[in-house]
């Protein structure tokens, strides 16, 4: 059974293994911390002892485990920053993927600095040089910067607000991500940002009706993915593995995960980003050389890893024909929290009528 992980355990693990961390209070006492380890995002907390939103790996609940998967893993949950294409960085050859795939210990856990960087603003920093194969060959140095600081509610100047809010928490907070090359070669990178679901819920993105869909591993079937005319939906269940992709050109920037506490608690999370269809959006399929486009990738674990589901967006791109050597990217993240019928016409207003 998945194990409740509270804020003063993530807490007490941090400082009994000395790992710098900030807490950002959000909106309504909610709050968040950012571990200078992995650079993540963890939560949100509720109060002290509620558990975390997102999907914590359940090694943060004891000393040892936690110690062994510092010295082994990069899963450690919540909201991460990583650098894409996954086919050029994180695997060595894509005619023999999952055997030569691994994760680059210079992205995660890499050397993240963590700093103030004003009122109520926090600063993850790091460089790092990664080698990159498949779409192109050789050595990357980067730098990736995120500032992180709580955002209002985007409800807020509705004049039904406060009926549609009524009994609600919001809290939310954006990451203004920078992604820099030190020099300018034929190399394609991009901010990958990926937020760790805890399984049980449906993930919501609005499209177009005629939405193409990306099969990354073996092809998803409508047990796991329907296509409606205005929004896909997907079950994350962290038991059957799959990863899809979504054509840059029929999403809207927004993806949603709806999940329960239980009965009468449940929370509505959305993600928004910006969303540039005439951006490269380098992400190519192992067997499928040639085909990009996607901006939002949706990830699901079959045990092995866990059991946690995956949203995933792509900022913009940097490097070869792009003409860029620099670009900021700002990814907001909304979380409503509520009876589940009291968070149904959230969705409407800034999703879809799902």
């Amino acid at each position: 059974m998945k194990k409740k992980l509270s804020r003063s355990q993530v807490i007490h693990r941090l400082t009994e293994n000395n790992i710098p961390y900030a807490e950002l209070t959000l909106q309504n006492g909610v709050s968040i911390l950012i571990s200078q380890l992995g650079g993540r995002v963890l939560g949100p907390f509720m109060d002290r002892e509620s558990e975390s939103i997102l999907w914590l790996n359940d090694a943060w609940g004891e000393t040892h485990a936690f110690q062994k998967m510092m010295a082994s893993d990069w899963n450690l949950g919540g909201d991460r920053l990583w650098v894409g294409p996954e086919i050029q960085y994180l695997c060595r050859n894509r005619k023999d993927y999952w055997n030569t795939s691994f994760i680059p210990p210079e992205m995660d856990p890499g050397h993240w600095k963590l700093e103030m960087a004003g009122k109520d603003q926090l600063r993850l920093s790091q460089d790092m040089t990664l080698e990159a194969f498949n779409l192109a060959e050789g050595k990357k140095e980067l730098r990736m910067e995120a500032v992180i600081n709580p955002i209002p509610d985007p409800l807020r100047m509705l004049s039904s607000y406060g009926d549609l809010t009524d009994g609600v928490v919001y809290a939310g907070y954006e990451e203004v991500i920078t992604l820099t090359e030190k020099e300018q070669d034929d190399i394609l990178s991009a901010a990958w940002n990926v937020i760790q679901l805890r399984p049980g819920g449906t993930i919501l993105i609005p499209t177009v009706e005629c939405v193409e869909v990306t099969d990354y591993m073996e092809p998803i079937d409508s047990s796991f993915q329907r296509i409606h005319a205005d929004h896909v939906s997907l079950r994350i269940t962290g038991n059957h593995q799959y990863k899809t992709g979504y054509r840059s050109a029929h999403v809207t920037g927004r993806v949603a995960y709806f999940n329960h506490f239980n009965r009468e608690h449940a929370y509505l999370l959305i993600r928004n980003f910006y969303n540039h269809p005439s951006s490269v959006y380098p992400e190519e399929p192992p067997e499928v050389p040639g085909r990009r486009g996607d901006s939002v990738f949706i990830y699901n674990d079959d045990g092995a890893l866990g059991g946690f589901g995956e949203m995933e967006c792509m900022g913009q791109t940097i490097g070869g024909k792009t003409a860029k050597s620099s670009c900021t990217d700002p990814m907001a993240l909304w979380f409503y929290i509520g009876h589940p019928e009291k968070l149904k016409p959230i969705a409407s207003h800034l999703l879809c009528r799902c």
